[in-house]
């Protein structure tokens, strides 16, 4: 792992650790994490074999999303093909792109999830604490248990976010 990639996990590991979860377990936040762990093994060892590529990975509820870049379609397969083996995933998103990872904005990124965050706290009606944002060259993922309204309401603000080019759902709906 270079030190952009290491300075884009750090980063992005501080602005989750700030807005955890709230209705989440404590098992199922270990289990998450020992999800990451073990998807990470896996990606860094396609990311080695397959330069230049970053792989990022969050796990919520046993839900995985695979974001980054890689340099081609057979890599984003062989990256699908071999999470899916990890039995407790529920679901996997593989939303890696076929692109070069250093064109992407770490900084830019950052602050366009500090800006959903920030917005989908000060909503009306919406518990931002079950929501987990992720961003990733423009695109929002966003992932949470919420009721139906809420996802919606949720992907409008960051819809509206400027910077915001994509937003992809990843919810789990409670209702």
């Amino acid at each position: 792992m270079n030190l952009k990639q290491t300075l884009r996990i750090f980063s992005l590991v501080i602005v989750t650790a700030t807005f955890l979860p709230a209705c989440t377990t404590f098992g199922t936040l270990a289990e998450d994490s020992s999800i990451e762990s073990r998807v990470y093994t896996i990606t860094d060892a396609i990311e080695a074999k397959n330069k230049p590529s970053f792989i990022g990975v969050e796990s919520h509820n046993l839900y995985v999303l695979i974001y980054g870049q890689v340099p081609s379609d057979e890599v984003k397969a062989q990256v699908s093909r071999e999470v899916k083996g990890i039995p407790e995933i529920r679901k996997v998103f593989n939303e890696l792109r076929i692109a070069d990872p250093d064109s992407v904005s770490t900084m830019s990124d950052t602050w366009i999830t500090t800006k959903v965050k920030s917005s989908l706290a000060a909503e009306k009606g919406l518990d931002s604490k079950r929501i987990n944002v992720t961003t990733e060259a423009g695109e929002v993922f966003l992932m949470g248990l919420v009721t139906r309204e809420e996802g919606d309401k949720a992907a409008l603000v960051a819809r509206n976010i400027s910077g915001v080019k994509k937003v992809v759902k990843i919810f789990e709906y409670i209702n």
